[in-house]
């Protein structure tokens, strides 16, 4: 479980969706916020072109726009690219499988038909733009957190945690010490969740501006019906705030 960065380096992070469809631009856009990045849209290729001028995007997400081919506004995306560090994913409904080649060869990481899969895009963009990628989705969410039969605290009475299906980041003013192992139990949906973790970073009040105080914990014995659950939860929390077209 990552630290729990008030700096976090997915937020200063940009990431631009470029689709002539509002809807799933909207989309799209509002998914990647989930993922912790800043994210904005566009919807045809020169506004997209104008806007990495000014400053350029982290990664760029490109379905069908009505001025260019993908190929051609990946070609000319990476022109403006003095660094060389823009990442190009193509969205594409098309079976054209010359389409696609033409599309890697001008640069793009990859390309995805839909359904986009939640999980194979995250990983996707977290193995493109990121330095130490995440494999698991994770959410902000708040949860009751009972540890060692004692309910942690944050100080207001509220249990904010970070959450994935390794882990979790409990907020707290009075972190354990490094290599604590806990037992917890804690309620997803109205299902009980009990495992055994140990305290893999820890932050105290005051120590760093950058940090939260609390500690990351992670899973070090969990059954297999209980990952189910945190997985499942995960994925209904993503697909409540954000539905994203077939088309997309």
């Amino acid at each position: 479980m990552t630290p729990a960065n008030k700096n976090e380096p997915s937020l200063k992070k940009f990431l631009l969706v470029v689709d002539s469809d509002r809807s799933t631009a909207s989309g799209m856009k509002a998914l990647l916020k989930q993922f912790q990045y800043k994210a904005l849209s566009v919807h045809t290729a020169d506004e997209a072109l104008e806007l990495s001028d000014i400053v350029m995007p982290s990664l760029v997400i490109i379905r069908e726009v009505e001025d260019m081919t993908q190929v051609d506004f990946i070609k000319d995306l990476k022109r403006l690219d003095a660094s060389g560090k823009v990442s190009v994913l193509v969205v594409s409904s098309s079976k054209d499988a010359d389409n696609e080649r033409d599309c890697l060869s001008a640069g793009a990481v990859t390309c995805l038909r839909p359904p986009l899969n939640v999980e194979t895009l995250y990983r996707t963009i977290q193995v493109a733009i990121e330095d130490v990628p995440r494999m698991n989705l994770r959410i902000d969410t708040e949860v009751q957190v009972i540890m060692n039969a004692e309910t942690v605290t944050c100080g207001n009475g509220t249990f904010a945690t970070m959450l994935s299906e390794s882990g979790l980041f409990v907020r707290t003013p009075e972190p354990c010490k490094l290599k604590t192992k806990i037992p917890i139990t804690f309620k997803l949906a109205d299902k009980e969740i009990s495992v055994e973790a140990v305290v893999i970073y820890a932050h105290k009040q005051g120590n760093s501006a950058n940090f939260e105080a609390g500690m990351g914990l992670q899973f070090l014995r969990i059954s297999d019906q209980d990952q189910a659950q945190i997985r499942s939860f995960i994925r209904e929390q993503f697909r409540k705030g954000i539905s994203i077209s077939q088309r997309t």
